[in-house]
């Protein structure tokens, strides 16, 4: 006991470690779970935001520092490194005179476009202001500067006044230097190549169906993939052609549904209910371990006090039997009326003797028999009249009276005979036994509802509320019955009957005084 009791504590210690390991290790795998999230999150958010920048830059160096001339040059050396040629809507050459637009092989004159009004203001001013940034995020465009024209060519010797007579000509006239005008480039993007393909592609591609992306310009949407959508769980600068603090277009990314840090608390449960239901199974099993070894336990010690009960029930009958045997064989009782004494104390301890045996075998064959007993059709009646007679002997010795109230309209029953017999029989000698000391025992029997009751009950002093849980378990002997001689079978053999007729027995738990049991069998015709 005190090795089960030691290994009880070691498995409880063992479990509390490995609950509170558990228990951290969820922790640590939630908050993995949750970085590894935001950085698949981040990272594709970056992928998102460098395929669009990368194209962007990509026109701004092939169209950097060119001249009016290098422009289709420029553009179809574009097109062998570009995504997508639709990406640039329209060009335009500028400068404070005129603009002219490329139509795709040459630059032909044109009117300025509203949109770009203000960039025709600018090149007015001498010099034009230094933009921060060459992107104009309203439109989109990318604006860039030309690369300067030849210098005019200086004055001719030819063209200088003769000299005087000193030989010393009159200094040249110095003629101001005029640098030509500025000459911008502009490359208006695409938005609605940029909004309606460009952007979704790279969503799909990117974040899938599980985040929701918005483009922004300012506190303008230029694109959603959900209108209805506003938050922003991630905001990155888009269009970046400039200094990385200059304005830009910005990626504002939103997980759809449940926000990310709820999937990874509701994760976190699922994974303790689990693990809890797990440990709560380990120590459900450590538990019934504990349960069936003392069950275990217990069953050796009812099986040795079955032992020991049934050899000295054995032993009592057979020591009467040599004794009377020996006293009759050596001519000590030679009286008639002695020997006729003899001879009824040898019968009944060979009755005893023979019940005893019959409860044994009976436990044993019903623990063992796995086919249906035979059925025939009986009188209950019948029945009843034969455990009577075999439990006389019994009410004889202890001076008890046997009660019999069985209808003459009484149904039939399908049953194996001789085991519904020996059923009633143990019921009415467990009664004479442990109730015997009222000096009466009844038995009734009713048919109602398709069955028939068998009702054997006493006036004795009753059984103890402590020993009704287990009156049916094998071996099992109640605190009170020490003085009284038996196996402990009987009732457990009477279960296994009527259980082995679709029947069953019971105990009337609201008697004060007395036991009363059921033994219901089913009647015949409700059996058909």
């Amino acid at each position: 006991m005190r090795l089960l009791v030691a290994i009880a504590v070691v498995l409880a210690a063992a479990l509390l470690v490995v609950a509170t390991l558990q228990y951290q290790w969820i922790d640590d795998i939630s908050a993995s779970e949750h970085q590894r999230a935001l950085a698949l999150r981040d990272m594709a958010a970056h992928h998102f935001a460098g395929d669009v920048d990368r194209d962007v830059a990509q026109i701004a160096g092939a169209f950097q520092a060119t001249q009016p001339d290098e422009v289709a040059a420029r553009y179809r050396e574009w097109l062998t490194i570009a995504h997508d040629k639709r990406l640039i809507d329209v060009i335009y050459v500028a400068d404070p005179n005129r603009i002219q637009r490329f139509d795709g092989e040459k630059l032909v004159d044109a009117q300025w476009p509203p949109e770009f009004q203000f960039v025709r203001d600018q090149l007015q001013i001498r010099p034009p202001p230094r933009r921060p940034s060459p992107l104009i995020a309203n439109i989109p465009a990318i604006m860039l500067p030309m690369r300067p024209g030849p210098p005019p060519p200086r004055p001719r010797f030819e063209d200088r006044p003769p000299p005087d007579e000193f030989g010393f000509g009159p200094p040249p006239p110095m003629r101001p230097r005029r640098e030509p005008p500025p000459a911008t480039i502009l490359i208006q993007l695409s938005r609605e190549y940029l909004t309606r393909s460009l952007f979704p592609e790279l969503k799909q591609k990117y974040f899938g169906d599980e985040y929701d992306v918005a483009i922004v310009n300012g506190n303008e949407f230029v694109y959603r993939s959900d209108p209805k959508s506003a938050r922003a769980d991630l905001s990155l600068p888009l269009l970046r052609v400039g200094p990385p603090d200059t304005p830009a277009w910005r990626l504002l990314v939103h997980r759809r549904g449940v926000a990310l840090e709820e999937v990874v608390a509701a994760s976190r449960r699922r994974n303790l209910v689990i693990s809890s239901a797990v440990l709560a199974l380990l120590a459900g099993s450590f538990v019934l371990l504990g349960v069936l070894a003392r069950r275990a336990e217990r069953q050796r010690l009812q099986q040795l006090e079955f032992v020991a009960g049934i050899t000295h029930e054995v032993n009592t009958p057979l020591a009467a039997l040599t004794s009377a045997g020996q006293n009759l064989a050596d001519g000590v009782v030679s009286d008639p009326k002695h020997v006729k004494s003899y001879g009824a104390m040898v019968v009944k301890e060979s009755r005893r003797l023979a019940d005893l045996v019959a409860q044994v075998l009976d436990f044993a064959g019903l623990q063992s028999r796995g086919a249906s007993p035979r059925r025939e059709s009986v009188d209950v009646a019948s029945l009843i009249d034969e455990a009577i007679a075999q439990s006389a002997w019994i009410a004889e010795e202890r001076h008890v009276a046997i009660e019999r109230t069985v209808p003459s309209d009484l149904p039939s029953v399908t049953a194996d005979a001789p085991s519904l017999t020996r059923a009633i029989q143990n019921l009415i000698a467990n009664a004479i036994r442990h109730g015997g000391d009222g000096g009466w025992v009844g038995v009734r029997a009713v048919g109602e509802d398709g069955n028939v009751d068998i009702v054997v009950e006493d006036r004795g002093r009753g059984i103890a509320a402590r020993d009704m849980a287990h009156l049916f378990e094998p071996f099992y002997r109640g605190k009170d019955s020490n003085n009284v001689r038996g196996t402990g079978l009987g009732l457990t053999i009477v279960q296994q009957i009527a259980r082995a007729h679709g029947g069953a027995v019971t105990i009337d738990h609201r008697r004060a005084n007395g036991a009363a049991f059921t033994l219901r069998i089913p009647a015949e015709h409700a059996n058909v």
